[in-house]
């Protein structure tokens, strides 16, 4: 049974079915190869990278150790 959309989407020039795959490798793959480097959280292709997107854990490390790399700068 077709469901209706939520959102009705404006004509494109992409249709919606079109794979748009990694320009680097030119493959039609519907996943990241995290070959390129991302710019501002954006890859090569336009879409989100995923290699650029850190987690909760991840950013918990990094604040913890700024916090620490201060703390002993200004011990020292």
């Amino acid at each position: 049974m077709a469901t209706r959309r939520l959102i009705k989407r404006t004509r494109t020039r992409v249709p919606e079915y079109t794979c748009l795959g990694c320009p680097l490798t030119k493959s039609h793959s519907l996943w990241c190869h995290r070959l390129c480097v991302p710019k501002d959280g954006m890859g090569v292709c336009g879409r989100v990278a995923p290699h650029a997107v850190m987690g909760r854990t991840a950013e918990a490390i990094l604040r913890f150790k700024i916090h620490r790399g201060r703390e002993q700068g200004r011990v020292a």
